[in-house]
Parts: C-alpha cells; structure tokens; sequence
C-alpha cells in the first residue's frame, strides 16, 4: 500500500505545481490584457467627454443637463485613468494581485469574457511561471506535512530483556 500512497503523493503534487504554473503564467497574460482593456475604454470616455464638452448635439441642450453629463463623462475618464494606471505602474510580481483588488469591476469582468489565453513568451513570464510552481509546490507540501504526520502509524518501542 506504501508504494501506491507514494505514487499517488507524486501525482498530486504534480497536478497542484501544473495547476499553480498555469494559473501564475496565465494571471500575467490576463493583467496585461486587462490594461488594454482599460486603455480601449479610456480612449472611448475621453471621446465622448470632447464629444460633451464640444459636440453640436450636446450644445443644444440645457446648460445644467450638459453639466451634469460632462460631470459623468469626466468622472469616467478620471475612473478608468486610475484603473489602468494603478495595474500599469504596479510592480510585475504583485501586478495580478493589485489588478484583482484594486482594478475596475466592470473591466475585470469585461476581460474575463474576452480573455484569450497565451503561451509565456518573454523571460519575465516564464520566470513567474517558475515562481508559480515553487509557490505550488510549497503550498502543497504544507499542506501534505500535518496530514502525513497524522496517518503515520505509530512507532512501537522494542524493550530489552535484562537479564
């Protein structure tokens, strides 16, 4: 039975390491896909903010009407400038994180149902895949340790006769 627990850790821990790699490679490609997002949505408010502020259907409206909606139009704008930027300047090793807690909803969910996957391509990418598997790895064997200390058989102590 031993050799079947030993056959079956080392798959486990390959599929967690896989896994962690394809989820480190893969979190980079989508932050990246998320800032052009957020650069496509950022062109299309500040059109629409000139649009607003100079555009001839927007002049024949009232002028409290037309300050409300260039009041929106900047806060738009001011809205996806920060959600680009803050992913943008982040450092490369934290940037999925900061994408995740500080990014725009609606951009991260726009991402989701555009996201193309892709192989890691550059150096920088196949090293966080590489971190992303050692974290795995470290995750799993964390994990692994108290559960195989638990199902360890006891050691039984052999006495000596005196004699």
């Amino acid at each position: 039975m031993s050799w079947m627990l030993q056959k079956l850790d080392v798959f486990l821990a390959g599929v967690v390491i896989a896994a962690a790699g394809i989820f480190a490679s893969q979190s980079q490609i989508f932050a990246v896909q998320y800032i052009r997002h957020a650069d496509v949505q950022l062109v299309e408010a500040r059109a629409h903010l000139e649009d607003v502020q100079g555009g001839l259907r927007f002049r024949t409206m009232g002028d409290q009407v037309r300050g409300e909606l260039e009041a929106e139009a900047k806060a738009q704008v001011a809205k996806l400038e920060g959600a680009g930027a803050r992913v943008r300047d982040a450092n490369f090793l934290i940037r999925p994180l900061v994408m995740y807690r500080q990014g725009e909803p609606s951009l991260i969910d726009a991402t989701h149902r555009d996201f193309v996957p892709a192989l890691p391509k550059s150096a920088g990418l196949i090293a966080f895949t590489i971190l992303g598997m050692l974290i795995g790895f470290a995750i799993y064997e964390a994990i692994k340790l108290p559960l195989a200390v638990l199902a360890r058989e006891p050691r039984r102590r052999k006495f000596r006769k005196r004699g």
